[in-house]
């Protein structure tokens, strides 16, 4: 079983039993030691027991075993009582600094948000979310390299000064943007980095990916 399904089950696990293995196994009929092998990617789940996984909690096993989500999937499952959001994981880097390749756009995880956190404390749906990874130091203090921004990829207008994902030549950036008649203005918070101006009447695409809402670091 690849180490890709049992990062995916592992999401399950977390969905519906906050991480706790034994307990999923005892919410889902399973010896607790058969879970842990699950999830380190050293055994793997028959089919029966998938089926189960989406009959009592609408898991979706297109996506648990190819992970290709199905159009309306639940994904990692619905728990009752808990509406939320898995905002995926983009296997690319928005360079905080001068410009970062897009190797790969495939989605390594997913990340689950409660709805009523995303809309209360970011002030956002949660239906168009999406992480990166920040690579290089022009975003510090406020981003480290690193750093995985969540983005609201339903911003795509720098209508207010803020940290945005822009796309440019060079490849994804991190940068603070600001949009008045007809340019944006493209600012780094770390002052060794120069600032300049994209006039948006040349651009052919709109260069702004979405609002960066909220970030996530190891410490």
């Amino acid at each position: 079983m690849s180490n890709a399904f049992a990062r995916r089950f592992q999401l399950v696990v977390d969905q519906l039993a906050q991480g706790n293995k034994k307990q999923f196994a005892e919410l889902t009929g399973k010896s607790a030691s058969h879970i842990y092998k699950i999830c380190r990617g050293i055994s793997r789940p028959s089919m029966t027991y998938l089926e189960s996984l989406y009959d009592g909690y609408k898991v979706d096993l297109n996506w648990l075993l190819t992970g290709e989500q199905s159009e309306g999937g639940q994904v990692a499952g619905s728990a009752p009582g808990r509406e939320v959001v898995y905002a995926p994981m983009f296997d690319v880097q928005a360079s905080a600094g001068t410009g970062a390749s897009v190797s790969s756009e495939d989605i390594s995880g997913y990340f689950t948000f409660d709805k009523v956190f995303l809309s209360r404390q970011l002030g956002v749906s949660g239906e168009d979310l999406a992480f990166v990874t920040i690579s290089g130091d022009s975003m510090l203090p406020t981003f480290q390299d690193g750093d995985q921004v969540l983005v609201d990829m339903s911003a795509r207008e720098a209508n207010s000064e803020a940290a945005y994902l822009l796309k440019t030549d060079d490849g994804l950036m991190a940068k603070r943007l600001k949009q008045s008649n007809h340019k944006l203005s493209v600012n780094s918070d770390n002052p060794d980095y120069p600032s300049w101006t994209i006039n948006l009447k040349e651009q052919e695409d709109n260069p702004v990916l979405g609002r960066i809402v909220w970030c996530a670091r190891s410490v």
